[in-house]
């Protein structure tokens, strides 16, 4: 059977290939090195001359353990660590400070490193089907922050911290174990989107109505029955509300005109 993380026909580099690749780059300044879909098992230490790379993509090899040297690769913007098998991001990241974007999803990680909170330009962090059954509250502290991706998780409570994300403006929890949301989300003053389908919601939380900015909101797949009259007139700001593969078949009568709920007899269902 062939190798998911490479292309049809393609070998996986070699260290004496790799070894070259990367003092190719070193010698030309190269701010972009692109070693995806390579088959790598390791990246040599010859990696920490590379200071003037801005955007280093790592993802889809066979990473166990993600190269230290990385960290101290202080020009960086862009890591993309996506689809390897790494069960650990380097305490060192936090060096990282003029990182932008940061994607690890798709690895065994288990747990994230605290000092991810000194990524001070962070404005996307990925983390998507990473076995995490907690995110740490310091993640709060990285007030740059406008996208969190943590579909796939194992995740049941969000810490109470997340809410002092200021600029977030994207969130998808979809595919986690979360019942309720943290009280003081009205902290996301910015947020827009917001998604938690197939978690363990029985309601539509009130709450929700303390987001000023809040345009689409999704909650399929979750344990929802029924829409209260007070829920409908607190979220009737919003431009979408997609209770699909609920509880709630049929519209009721009294919704006439709350085009903004979306329930299964809307449309047909998404490929």
């Amino acid at each position: 059977m062939g190798d998911h993380n490479l292309p049809t026909g393609v070998a996986p580099m070699e260290l004496w290939e790799l070894e070259k690749f990367l003092e190719k780059a070193i010698e030309e300044s190269r701010k972009v090195i692109n070693l995806s879909h390579r088959g790598l098992t390791i990246v040599t230490g010859r990696l920490a001359g590379a200071v003037n790379a801005r955007n280093l993509l790592l993802n889809h090899n066979k990473l166990l353990m993600p190269p230290q040297e990385m960290c101290s690769l202080t020009n960086l913007t862009e890591l993309v660590l996506d689809n390897n098998m790494l069960t650990m991001i380097p305490s060192g990241i936090g060096q990282l400070s003029k990182l932008r974007v940061l994607s690890v999803s798709h690895n065994p990680l288990v747990a994230i490193p605290e000092d991810v909170a000194n990524l001070t330009s962070l404005q996307s962090l990925w983390l998507t089907n990473c076995q995490l059954s907690s995110v740490p509250s310091s993640l709060g502290q990285i007030k740059s922050l406008r996208k969190l991706g943590l579909r796939s998780n194992e995740l049941c409570l969000i810490p109470e911290e997340l809410c002092n994300l200021q600029n977030l403006q994207w969130l998808s929890m979809d595919d986690n174990l979360i019942k309720d949301l943290p009280t003081g989300i009205g902290g996301w003053v910015e947020l827009l989107y917001l998604s938690l389908n197939s978690n363990r919601f029985e309601e539509v939380p009130l709450t929700l109505q303390n987001l000023p900015s809040l345009v689409s909101l999704h909650m399929r797949r979750n344990n929802i029955n029924s829409l209260p009259d007070d829920t409908i007139v607190a979220l009737s700001f919003l431009y979408c509300l997609d209770v699909r593969e609920n509880g709630i078949i049929q519209r009721p009568v009294e919704w006439k005109g709350l085009d903004f709920i979306v329930t299964g007899s809307d449309y047909e269902e998404e490929s």
